[in-house]
């Protein structure tokens, strides 16, 4: 019989994966928006020989550009925290009632659990706007000191543009900008595939990417809006789900945990070592908390994450997930005892 824990557990990544793909896509719209939104009003500054040259203009730029990135960027993570998060907490206390060897008061999201869930939502909605606010800080700083040192104009437009949406933002090559178009689709679309289907189009996405950047030399711009709000929607999602769950597994008794989630080519070695059994302690890949922190502090790999491994889990853009699980649920062969 399917082992009924890891059936739950993956049917949960799974549900993040769909929901990380549906709001990422709709990310991109938002700062697709924010960046024609940018360039409209800093189109209307007055220029001087291709250049701004009013500071007056230029210090009463930030205002606008706050109520812009309000307007479309934290509406987006308005409804990521308060629709996304609230899915997901019904989704794991389904996967608790449908494992059903948890006690029947456990099995139900408590009031306990839902204090946890406010303040999860709130420390997760702090994160996205603190990349507003300091977005808000770096295109206003950008465009006044354009005006300060007479930056030509179209330098400028070239540079609040990366600044939102990195290598992908608006260019005015057709050819480019296909490349773009094609690139944030499947960006979206490795989001919802798995198996052979996600390599594929992974490997497509890789090549175009490195296109973008060699053939039409476009640079990987670090510093941009489109980085960090993906990265805290990637994490944000997943560490909420991993901190609801081991809180109701703690509450419920839950001594124990298994690591679970799919192997690909971009596996970190540590994921993959932990789900192949290299580091199995007993059979069955059961581990206590003590012994997963343990594991976790003595080995070190890339994009390795600070914070409790047990939340964390390989780190960065990890798709992996641990569960929590009684010893007396399995055998000597760590197999699920059918009930």
């Amino acid at each position: 019989m399917a082992d009924i824990v890891e059936q739950m557990t993956n049917y949960r990544i799974s549900q993040i994966e769909l929901a990380e793909a549906r709001y990422y896509e709709d990310l991109i719209r938002a700062l697709d928006k924010i960046e024609k939104e940018v360039m409209a009003y800093v189109g209307t500054l007055p220029l001087k020989d291709g250049k701004l040259f009013e500071l007056q203009s230029a210090v009463a730029s930030r205002p606008i550009i706050r109520e812009i990135l309000e307007r479309e960027y934290l509406a987006w993570s308005d409804t990521v925290v308060r629709e996304g998060y609230s899915k997901q907490a019904k989704r794991i206390e389904r996967a608790f009632k449908t494992i059903g060897r948890i006690p029947p008061e456990f099995q139900q999201l408590t009031n306990s659990d839902l204090s946890v869930i406010t303040n999860l939502k709130r420390q997760s909605f702090t994160q996205f706007k603190d990349v507003a606010n300091t977005f808000t800080r770096t295109i206003s700083d950008k465009i006044y000191q354009s005006t300060l040192v007479g930056t030509n104009f179209t330098e400028l437009q070239t540079e609040l543009r990366q600044t939102i949406n990195g290598i992908y933002a608006t260019a005015n090559d057709t050819e480019v900008q296909k490349l773009i178009n094609q690139i944030k689709k499947d960006e979206v679309r490795v989001r919802r595939l798995s198996g052979p289907q996600r390599i594929s189009v992974r490997t497509k996405l890789d090549k175009n990417i490195q296109t973008l950047q060699s053939k039409y030399a476009t640079t990987r711009s670090g510093e941009n809006m489109k980085r960090y709000a993906g990265q805290i929607l990637n994490d944000g999602l997943r560490e909420f789900d991993a901190t609801l769950n081991l809180h109701k597994s703690i509450e419920a008794g839950l001594t124990m945990c298994k690591y679970f989630g799919n192997i690909i080519p971009t596996t970190r070695d540590h994921c993959r070592l932990v789900r192949s059994g290299k580091y199995d302690i007993r059979k069955g890949g059961l581990f206590t908390i003590d012994e997963v922190k343990s594991l976790w502090t003595s080995k070190s790999w890339k994009g390795k994450k600070s914070g409790d491994p047990l939340l964390v889990r390989g780190g960065y853009n990890c798709r992996h997930q641990w569960s929590f699980v009684n010893p007396d649920w399995y055998d000597e062969s760590g197999t699920i005892i059918t009930e």
